[in-house]
This record gives C-alpha cells, structure tokens and sequence, in this order.
C-alpha cells in the first residue's frame, strides 16, 4: 500500500464520519425541537390545568358556602321552637299555683319528652302548644 492508497482510505473513513456525525447532528437537533414543542404543550396543559383546579375551587367553595347557608336555615327554626316552647312552658309553669321542685323537674322531663316526640314526628304533624300546654297542667293537679 502507497502513501497515496492509504491518504484516500483514510478520507473515505473521514468522509463516513463526518456524515454519521451530521446525520446525527440533525436527529439531535429534531429531537431538541420536538423536546421544546413538549415543553411548551405541557406548560400549556399546566396552566389550563391550574384554570381547571381554580374554578373547581371556586365551585367548591360557592357550595360549600351555601349547603352551610341551607344548614343554617334548617337547623335555626327547629331550635328556635323547641326554645321557645320551652320557654313559654316553662313560664306557664311559673304562673301556676304549686312552685315545687318535684313538679318542675317533671314537667321539664315531660316537655324534654314531648319535645323528643315532635322532632320524631316533625314532617308529619305541627307542635300543638296548646294541647301541650293542657297535658302538662293536667299532671300538676
């Protein structure tokens, strides 16, 4: 092999390498590009994700608050009669003649009774004060 032989061999296997290796430049390149188009998407598809969680957290929020809205209002009636049944028949209590302790801790358990009995049966009937009222003063005498 001649000086020249062995110079043309080695070019060749130059010229082979540098084409493998812009060959591979380019599939570095596409990948580098496909890479930032996949970054940008997913930027893209966290920031309507974030816009997603946000007004999820605004309807949660709006239902939260107005469930404890129907909350309040549902469980304010009920403990305003039963506090004002007892109250108004503890005052008929009061106004009556006997003042004894034995007869108030038994109207105060049978109204608590009474009470019971009403919210079990609250869909059904309406707290009647004034039979109500007639029971319990029929036990005192």
């Amino acid at each position: 092999m001649t000086n020249q032989e062995t110079i043309e061999k080695l070019n060749d296997a130059l010229n082979t390498l540098i084409d493998a290796y812009e060959a591979l430049q380019g599939k570095y390149n596409e990948t580098n590009e496909k890479l930032n188009e996949l970054i940008a998407k997913n930027r893209e598809l966290e920031f309507q994700l974030s816009d997603v969680n946000t007004t999820i957290d605004k309807r949660d929020n709006k239902m939260d608050g107005m469930l404890t809205k129907i909350h309040k209002l549902l469980s304010s009636p009920k403990n305003d009669v039963t506090t004002d049944t007892k109250v108004s028949l503890l005052d008929n209590d009061k106004d009556s003649d006997s003042h004894d302790e034995d007869n108030i801790f038994s109207n105060g358990s049978i109204l608590d009774i009474k009470l019971d009995e009403s919210k079990a049966n609250d869909n059904s009937t309406k707290l009647d004060l004034g039979r109500m009222e007639s029971l319990l003063n029929g036990l005192n005498k």
